[in-house]
């Protein structure tokens, strides 16, 4: 499941700490209501500079699925859909 909107920040100026604004903002803004219908429990890999993301219920597997589309070297939000559980990672 992929999902775009808007124009994306170019690469660069996205700072590691507004990872985690940026990520919730569009989690919370365009995905939440959507992915929480049918998705509960499982993991969405949000790629906050192309606003584009996976699920997957598997957090590995969304994190790949994630790389494989968005790129291998990039810093993820990633959130349980419907938890409270929040990660990041950073692949180089």
């Amino acid at each position: 499941m992929k999902c775009s909107s808007n124009q994306p920040q170019p690469l660069g100026e996205i700072k590691k700490g507004e990872i985690t604004k940026l990520g919730e903002k569009f989690y919370t803004e365009e995905l939440k209501e959507k992915l929480e219908r049918g998705n509960m429990g499982q993991y969405v890999v949000i790629d906050v500079e192309q606003k584009k993301y996976q699920v997957d219920a598997d957090r590995l597997i969304a994190v790949e699925k994630a790389q494989k589309d968005f790129g291998y070297n990039k810093v993820f939000y990633i959130i349980q859909i419907g938890g409270v559980q929040i990660f990041h990672i950073a692949v180089y």
